[in-house]
This record gives structure tokens, sequence and C-alpha cells, in this order.
């Protein structure tokens, strides 16, 4: 069979069972600004099942990546009766080219057919103009026109944390924490999260020693060595442990140091001499700006009072940490200095949520297994990619300070209520048990990850580089708004108006981020 090839926009989803999409075309024309970069696909068909197939630019010095198909075997919370247009963009089961693989002489086939991921690196200091070359691939020429704008990605002033497991590191590669080959992949990762422009995470590894009733000793040290390497890497931000955890939804009680009530005179006693111990440790190291503590995830209306009482309690020992949580939202008011709701809540609750400003607060948004519902907008792989691109443009049109995701790479393992052990193959389930206190469900695809555990490396999604173009697009906005904020609203309302109400047409996405360049290069 002769070879041939598509060239496909970043901003769709691609399968290896469809070969035509709205943005396909017979070259590839991309722009990208300054400090960014351009990217595309290329699906090519009639390919050797060897995958052996030579690939080379010429004009232009690009990572190359190979797409790797994984399965969504289903669509958990829709059906028939809640399903939107886009929503889902495909029922399951099928293969979606979501994870990128790096290429090193093969590319992975399936039925003749396989693709490739181009990611050309754009200098701060590039010239901007017009640069022409040309990809080639088992033969084929596929022409490639880039245009790099004058406008230049400012330093990243979003705060953005997603949930990264050094447990599923060392389990999913068979390393030890803290062997050589543990390290170097470690490395690897934090990297992966900082080219996606994540700049915030959570931090444990706080070891606990009672000494006597009610008496503790703290060992702070390996949280310690893990801030000071991801400081290092360029993260600048961290969100600490917990103080809290609930056994149940549907109780009023929340824990602390295992299974102490948090109200109870025990539980009294051992936070007047955490609180003071974490605070030492961050003031000693000029951590104290730049850490946040959760409280008790996700508070509710069966532990909402409870929740402010706790967080109440935290401020008198130490006032000047601020305290963040994802919410939805209720009767929490005052609790929190960093307010986390889920972008269908805040847009529900706006005007409520917007009057936590009035005290200084600030406002983020998250979406983690929900919102699956309404057309609001998440990472989803039966979603449209964009709906992943456009998260940051929600950031832009609110104002809102942060991203938080639960999981950049969490997949899941553990054991079933009937006794089954389960572990998670993100290349193969992507919609697996979830166990939090005593809820179970099964997670939507893509929920669990954004990054795969690859063959000795991890290996990218292309929602992580989703992510990765949408931070960029909202440091373009706010550079832009603070010269023309009439212009800024323009411009992003072309293509996001709300969290559930955004334009899928890959050719208007594409135009409308034009038009995003031209302002931002106009200043």
């Amino acid at each position: 069979m002769k070879l041939k090839y598509t060239v496909v926009d970043s901003s769709e989803f691609t399968y290896p069972d469809r070969w035509a999409y709205a943005s396909s075309a017979d070259k590839a024309e991309v722009f990208a600004p300054r400090g960014g970069y351009a990217t595309f696909q290329i699906l090519l068909d009639g390919l050797p099942e060897d995958g052996a197939v030579e690939v080379s630019a010429e004009g232009f010095s690009p990572e190359i990546y190979s797409l790797y198909p994984v399965y969504v075997e289903a669509n958990q919370g829709l059906n028939a009766d809640n399903a939107l247009p886009h929503y889902p963009e495909r029922w399951a089961p099928y293969y979606i080219y979501d994870c990128l693989m790096p290429y090193r002489g093969k590319i992975k086939v399936t039925d003749g057919r396989g693709g490739l991921y181009i990611a050309v690196k754009i200098d701060a200091g590039a010239q901007p103009g017009v640069a022409e070359g040309c990809i080639k691939a088992g033969g084929l020429t596929v022409p490639v026109k880039i245009r790099v704008f004058p406008a230049v990605v400012p330093d990243e002033t979003l705060k953005i944390i997603m949930g990264y497991n050094r447990g599923c590191v060392a389990d999913y590669h068979n390393v030890k924490q803290g062997s050589a080959e543990f390290n170097e992949l470690d490395d690897k990762y934090l990297s992966m999260l900082r080219r996606m422009r994540q700049n915030m995470m959570y931090v444990g590894g706080v070891t606990i020693r009672e000494t006597g009733e009610n008496r503790y000793e703290f060992d702070f040290s390996v949280m310690e060595a893990n801030m000071k390497k991801a400081l290092s890497f360029g993260i600048k931000y961290f969100n600490g442990p917990s103080v809290g955890w609930r056994k149940s939804w549907h109780e009023s009680t929340i824990y602390v140091k295992g299974n102490i009530p948090c109200m109870s005179h025990e539980g009294y006693l051992y936070l007047s001499q955490y609180l003071p111990a974490l605070h030492a440790v961050l003031e000693r190291n000029g951590w104290l700006d730049i850490f946040a503590m959760g409280i008790a995830d996700e508070p509710n209306g069966e532990n909402a009072t409870e929740f402010r009482a706790l967080c109440g309690l935290v401020r008198k020992f130490v006032p000047d940490i601020k305290l963040i949580d994802a919410m939805s939202y209720g009767n929490l008011h005052g609790a929190l200095d960093i307010w986390v709701p889920l972008n269908s809540e805040y847009e529900t609750h706006r005007q409520q949520m917007e009057s936590l400003r009035g005290n200084g607060d600030e406002i983020w948004h998250y979406v983690c297994c929900g919102p699956r519902y309404g057309g609001y907008i998440n990472r989803f792989m039966d979603y449209p990619l964009l709906a992943t691109r456009y998260l940051y443009w929600g950031n832009y049109k609110y104002n809102l300070g942060g991203y938080l995701h639960w999981a950049a790479n969490c997949y899941q393992s553990g054991m079933s209520a009937d006794g089954t052990a389960y572990r998670q193959d993100p290349f193969t389930c992507n919609c697996p048990e979830h166990h939090n206190t005593d809820s179970v469900c099964f997670l939507p695809p893509g929920d669990t990850h954004v990054i795969y555990p690859g063959d000795g490396e991890p290996w990218m999604s292309i929602r992580l580089e989703a992510h990765r173009e949408s931070a960029e697009e909202y440091e373009l906005f706010k550079l832009l708004e603070a010269a023309d904020k009439a212009k800024a609203d323009e411009i992003c309302s072309l293509a996001f108006r709300s969290f559930k109400d955004v334009e899928y047409d890959p050719i208007k996405f594409r135009d409308t981020r034009k038009k995003l360049l031209e302002a931002v290069s106009a200043l």
C-alpha cells in the first residue's frame, strides 16, 4: 500500500480509525509566539507493521513524537439521556491518540496507520517572520511553514497544581524510591511538569513519632528535601499536607493524625505541637510566603461547621500560613484564604464567590471527576481536546488566579469490595475504580493522569500539551489586558464565553488564537 499522510491541527484529538478531520490539510502552516512552541500532527497510512520509518526535518529542529493509541473503554457518567453535542465526542469503546511517545526510529502502528506529533520550540529571542522547511517520513515530504509572531510569552503568573505521585513513579517503573534510578525518573517527571508551566506542587513527607501521652516529635526532612528539589526545577509554590480528613462524606467529624477528632482535647494538643513545628521549618527556610496548607479536602454540608472551626483553630497557631482547599459552594465563608471551587460551582454561585475577594481572598478553580454535566469543560479523553485547551481561558475570563487538579500521574490501584486486587494500566484502562473514604466510583476517562509511565521515562499526553498552550495563552491575554482590556475581552469571547459555552470548531479557534497573537504583537 502506498504511504500517504494528512496534517491535523494540534487542537484536535486524532484516532487510529479516523482519517478526515476539520483541520485536515496537505501541509503544515502553523504559527506561534516567541517563547512558545509551534505544534502539529501528521497522520500516516500505509506504514510497515514494524513501524520502522525514518523521520527527519529540514529547516528547523523539532521534537518528534509518535502518536501512541490508548484505550477508552467507557464513557463513565454519560449516557443517551444526558449526552450533549461533543459530550461525549465519541462513544466508547475506541482508541485515541492521547499519548506521545518520543520517536526513536519507530512509529507505533495500528493496521498500517500511525502518526507523529511535531513540536518546534521558538526561542524567546528568535527573529519574527516566516520559516519554511519540511518533515520527511518514509519517503514522504510534508511541507511546513512556521510563522513566528513578535509576541513573547511572559513568565508564568498563573498558579497551576496537579497532583504528582512519586509512589506511582516507583511502582510503575519498578524502581525503589531514593535509588539513583528513581531520582533520574523523578527529574524527568519534574521537567515534564515544568514544560507544562506547572509552578506549584503538593508536598508531603512528614514523619510523626509519639513520645508520650499526647506528646509528639516531627521530622520534616523528607518534605524539606522534596521542596528544595522542586525549587531547583523552577517550582515556586507549595500546597502542604492537609491537617484533617474525613472518614465519611455523611459525617460531621474531621480527624487529625489518624483517628483523633479535631475538636477533641487530644486534637487540640496535637495541633498545638504540629502547627508550630511546621511553621518553624517554613520560617527557617524562608518559605512562609510560598506555602499554603490544606485543611480537609472538599468540605461539604455535613462537615462545614467543624471545617470552619478547624480553620479558626489552625489560624490561632499559624495565622500567617495561607489556607487552601478544593470546595463546593456552601456555608464556609471566612474559612479559607484561597478558594478553589469547581468551575461549574464558580459559575453557578459567581456572585457569592466574588464577594470573598473583598476580604483579600484568592479565587481559583478546579476540575476532577466532575463536572460531568451541562457542557462544562473538563480534561476528559471523551471530550474534544479543546475542552482541555480552554481551561485557563476561564482563568483569564473570570480573573481566577490558579488552577488545581488532583492527578498528574495518579494511576489507581487497591482492593475492590469483593476482595479483588486491581491496578490500572493507563494504556488500556482509563476509567478505573476509585475509592474516596466511603465513596466508590469509576472515573471518567483520563481523570487520573496527563502523563503516562513510558518505557524507562515519562511520556506526555497531548492533553498535557493542551494545558501548556492554554497556560501560554493565559499569559498573553493578561499581557494584552494590561494595555487594552476591552480588546483582550473581545478576543476571548470569540472562543470562550463561559465554562460551558466555548467554540469547538478548530478552524475558528485557530483564527481566534491568531487574533490574540496579532494583538499582543502590536503592543
